[in-house]
């Protein structure tokens, strides 16, 4: 089965119909052995296009030498031996003989004259794509037809015009950003809109007058306590004031903030702290202990730093200078730390608050979890614009139909939103007149259009820790442009770059590739952070000098990702360059987890795969190898990992056995079976349920699970559940028994004997 080729339409039967046909000029060399050169050329244009080494054109086999020279494949053409099932792209049809009535998808027809004829099928080619086909395999047969010694790799297929337009029309987007950074517009709306609610909690509720004071107030017992200019600060909250309390300090403070979440296990916690040589930490007191032993801890629960004075002159920040510190997972199993700057944060807030149509009178939201530089995308420009931040109770961000009546509720126009609960929720029923204007879909790659008819429009963003916000694309309008047949023909795009950025899809060379042939998105441009802290030769690797426009900037950050160009400038995800996944929003090396695994007793080698749970959420699955005579114990190890990594970094199933082998004596993923449904091995003993509403919990947890043989008494996340299976589960104990239950409840103890009592308990009290 051959790769299907780029920009074609998916097709059913066989070729029929109206041929476009597109001259070719040909060389005189190429016209002294037609067929040869024929036979080359559409090979390696093939080549070029989907990456294939073994090439059929017509009855012909041969092998492109992808790293070997313009010579090479020539020899390779005329030595091409008959192919036993010919099913290829491409044929080479003689001049005066007939084409066949069921041609491949492309046909060369060749004349005595300086021009053959390349041929496609109207019904499956675009007249763009026929076109593109037609012109970079007249540019082969040129460069086929001059020095034997060019490199196969080393033809250019882009004429002068199509490079302009991948690299500097389809990045026209210079915009000029106003300067004030984060901190001075929030003062600013302090002195302007004393009395405009800034944050909104579900009991209180904060003016930009009280949080720019308090902000003032601890950049006051910040610098009191030796805190200074260009220093690293951890702030670990919980979303919330107090959060963006502490941050705005840093900031006035010109400090860089360590973005932690009170949820990662304190060895990670402490480790970044470590790692940053912060000068202090912010929490609150509930979490102290799991910041403790490394700098000076400080608690904003407290009063003693509200008594500070309400104003303070802040020192003098550069767009060079770092804002924040991001921690992302790491293929070595060590975190590495993004330098962002404070550049690259106004820019994005600049480009946000236009995507958005954000105005002081917008309700925009913060449901992204604290330790992660997402704040910058969904809540800093809602602060920018003056603008109102809503946060709500931790369960409501766990459930859809919860989520869904606190932004009717709390009349939300715009909301930032991982992947898969923007797919739960755009398939709820809204009501026309809803003030909900936009979600931003982020975190993971979306693989299916939204239902036509929303009253919102989605915005697919597409972004990294080290990039920020890269690109977007209004996926709702697109997909109303293109029809129900348009959108059948490919995934919705990540789109064209924001503001300021500049995004470029490459070959291995740094070249732009053709519309449809997959490369690497490269970005420059005022979005991009300064790299790995204290990782330069990591750094290097990714951040390297731009040989596209180092005038206007001078890096290029690799991004790992791999794309492809629509006709019209858009870029679509297709993969990734290295075992890298994203998991509920959340970059994730399997090669992190793997270092993990791989340190517990008994555990020889470890593999993490991802797959698609029944509900299409990306599911981790560990392989463990056990060390010869030892047998892994899996409960702790699950134990070890939870508290080593954040919980969607943890695996939901665990497989052991010795592991498949390549031929090269690699570990053969591919031949890795699928994690099993059975009752996982834990340390709880097996309970039968008792009672009808046992059993029924029972085959709830189940279903959700995708695990058989649960006992009553087995924990929840023992078994594989994370947040969004809870969530579900809770959602369906509502809806099947009329009854309000909390996650936390539900899940304080979570076992189905534990779980029954609360429902019994609901049930009684109704």
């Amino acid at each position: 089965m051959t790769t299907p080729l780029p920009l074609a339409r998916s097709r059913s039967g066989q070729r029929t119909g109206e041929s476009q046909r597109n001259t070719i000029d040909v060389p005189e060399g190429a016209r002294r052995q037609p067929e040869r050169f024929a036979v080359a050329a559409l090979a390696a244009l093939i080549h070029r296009y989907t990456g294939e080494l073994g090439v059929t054109v017509g009855a012909r086999r041969l092998r492109v030498p992808g790293e070997g020279t313009v010579g090479e494949l020539l020899a390779a053409a005329a030595a091409a031996q008959p192919a036993a099932e010919p099913d290829g792209h491409g044929i080479v049809v003689p001049a005066g003989a007939d084409v066949p009535e069921v041609p491949p998808a492309l046909v060369l027809v060749l004349s005595a004259s300086e021009e053959w004829e390349l041929r496609t099928a109207r019904a499956e080619f675009p007249a763009e794509a026929a076109a593109q086909y037609a012109g970079h395999l007249e540019r082969i047969l040129h460069a086929l037809a001059g020095d034997p010694a060019v490199a196969l790799r080393d033809i250019a297929l882009l004429d002068a015009a199509e490079t302009r337009r991948a690299l500097f029309e389809w990045n026209a987007n210079d915009e000029a950003v106003p300067a004030p950074f984060l901190h001075e517009l929030v003062a600013e709306y302090a002195r302007g809109t004393p009395e405009a609610v800034a944050v909104a909690l579900p009991d209180s509720q904060v003016t930009y007058r009280e949080l720019d004071e308090s902000a003032n107030q601890l950049a006051h017992r910040l610098a009191k306590l030796g805190v200074r200019p260009r220093d690293r600060v951890g702030v670990c909250f919980p979303r919330g004031a107090d959060a963006l309390i502490a941050q705005l300090a840093c900031f006035k403070l010109a400090v860089g903030v360590i973005l932690m979440d009170p949820d990662f296990p304190a060895d990670r916690l402490r480790f970044m702290l470590t790692d940053a040589e912060a000068a202090a930490v912010l929490t609150s007191r509930a979490d102290e202990s799991a910041v403790d032993g490394v700098c000076k801890v400080i608690s904003l629960d407290g009063t003693d730093w509200r008594t500070e004075p309400t104003t303070f002159d802040p020192e003098p920040v550069t767009a060079d200078d770092i804002i924040h510190i991001g921690y992302t997972s790491g293929s070595t199993g060590t975190p590495k730390g993004v330098l962002a700057r404070f550049g690259s944060c106004r820019n994005l807030i600049h480009s946000m608050r236009a995507v958005c149509e954000l105005t002081a009178a917008s309700n925009g939201t913060w449901l992204a979890a604290p330790g992660y530089g997402m704040i910058q995308v969904e809540c800093f420009p809602v602060l920018a614009a003056g603008a109102t931040v809503h946060i709500p109770e931790i369960s409501v961000v766990a459930s859809p139909q919860r989520l869904q009546e606190w932004l009717l509720e709390r009349r939300i126009d715009s909301t930032l939103l991982m992947k898969p609960m923007a797919e739960r929720l755009w398939g709820l029923d809204w009501p026309a007149d809803t003030p909900l204007r936009n979600i931003r879909v982020c975190g993971e790659r979306i693989q299916s259009w939204p239902p036509p008819g929303l009253p919102f429009r989605l915005i697919n963003l597409y972004g990294s820790t080290e990039a920020t916000t890269v690109a977007g694309c209004d996926i709702t309008s697109l997909g109303a442009e293109l029809g129900e047949q348009g959108r059948a023909l490919r995934l919705p795009p990540i789109g064209r770059p924001i503001a300021n950025v500049k995004t470029y899809v490459l070959d291995d060379a740094l070249r732009p590739v053709p519309p449809g042939v997959a490369g690497e998105l490269c970005v420059s441009g005022d979005g991009l952070s300064v790299g790995y802290l204290n990782r330069p030769e990591l750094t290097e690797q990714r951040w390297i000098p731009n040989p596209i426009d180092p005038a206007r900037s001078p890096v290029l950050y690799r991004t790992g990702d791999m794309a492809r160009y629509w006709p019209d400038g858009g870029i679509e995800l297709i993969g990734r360059t290295d075992n890298q996944i994203k998991v509920r929003g959340n970059t994730v090396h399997l090669g992190e987890i793997e270092v993990v695994l791989t340190a517990q007793p008994g555990v020889r080698q470890a593999a993490v795969l991802a797959h698609q749970d029944g509900h299409g959420d990306t599911q981790l699955a560990a392989y463990l190898e056990p060390s010869p005579g030892l047998v892994p114990a899996v409960p702790d190890i699950r134990r070890a990992v939870q508290q080593r990594l954040p919980a969607f970094m943890v695996p939901a199933s665990y497989v052991v056995g010795v592991f498949p082998t390549s031929t090269n004596g690699k570990i053969d993923r591919t031949a890795l079976p699928e994690p099993p449904r059975s009752r996982p091995d834990v340390n709880t003993p097996y309970q039968e349920p008792r009672t009808d509403l046992e059993r029924t919990l029972r085959d709830l947890w189940q279903s959700e699970l995708e695990v058989e043989g649960v006992g009553i008494l087995d924990n929840f996340f023992e078994l594989g559940g994370d947040s969004l299976r809870a969530a579900r589960l809770t959602e369906e104990l509502r809806d099947r028994y009329a009854i309000e239950l909390e996650l936390g409840d539900l899940f304080d103890e979570p076992s189905v004997e534990r779980m029954a009592a609360l429902v019994r308990h609901a049930l009684a009290g109704r």
